[in-house]
């Protein structure tokens, strides 16, 4: 007996988007595959093994402010990291977002004063877990950083892709999962108090009809 293969999801150009939800095995019973296959339990996050070498380093757990400078001078950062594990789950598609470091303070790079007079560099090495329920992928740009003071939320800049050695983070499509490094530019001066965020957009099981909202989820980084 062969099993369909599970039809990709397709883009819409309505505020939702479709899924196509996990095709049932074989032609009997029907009923009871879809409902076995609607009970799945979300997936749980397990644990991650460290980011590869070269990725920007977070043992330093002291914390080292920007050394002081004259009002027209550009800031001299010092990196400031540790090891988290902060997990995000989403119940309605399965998908686990786990954020293993985070580094504050990370250095500029050359030729770039205006930008390193105004916003500090922070790093977050996550790992994405898509659920197999639905066609539905994570995205890097579905997360943002959300500091208490002064208040921001902050989407991942890819100007720093390449840089330092850390991998790329890169989506997850149905059942996988990838893992790598976003980086956030956040205000000088902005307080420890930092939340990682998933920002799920709002989806239609083309197959029922469903509709899923969308919905932010956080999971906090440091207090």
């Amino acid at each position: 007996m062969k099993t369909s293969p599970a039809a990709p999801a397709r883009p819409l150009t309505a505020p939702r988007a479709r899924l196509w939800r996990l095709a049932a095995v074989g032609l009997v019973a029907p009923v009871v595959a879809l409902g076995a296959c609607s009970a799945e339990s979300p997936v749980t996050a397990g644990a991650t093994a460290p980011a590869t070498s070269g990725t920007p380093s977070a043992t330093s757990t002291a914390a080292t402010p920007t050394t002081s400078t004259p009002a027209d001078a550009v800031p001299v950062d010092k990196r400031v990291g540790r090891d988290i594990r902060a997990v995000i789950t989403d119940p309605d598609l399965g998908h686990t977002i786990t954020a293993t470091s985070v580094i504050r303070h990370i250095e500029w790079p050359t030729g770039r004063p205006v930008s390193a007079k105004q916003f500090e560099i922070v790093g977050v090495s996550v790992t994405l877990s898509a659920g197999s329920r639905y066609s539905a992928s994570i995205d890097p740009s579905m997360l943002s950083l959300v500091a208490a003071s002064p208040s921001q939320t902050i989407k991942p800049t890819s100007e720093f892709n390449g840089l330092w050695g850390a991998p790329v983070l890169k989506s997850a499509g149905r059942s996988q999962t990838t893992r790598g490094w976003v980086f956030f530019k956040v205000d000088r001066g902005t307080t420890s108090s930092l939340k990682l965020a998933f920002n799920r957009p709002a989806y239609e099981v083309s197959t029922t009809g469903k509709n899923i909202p969308a919905k932010t989820f956080t999971a906090v980084l440091a207090k």
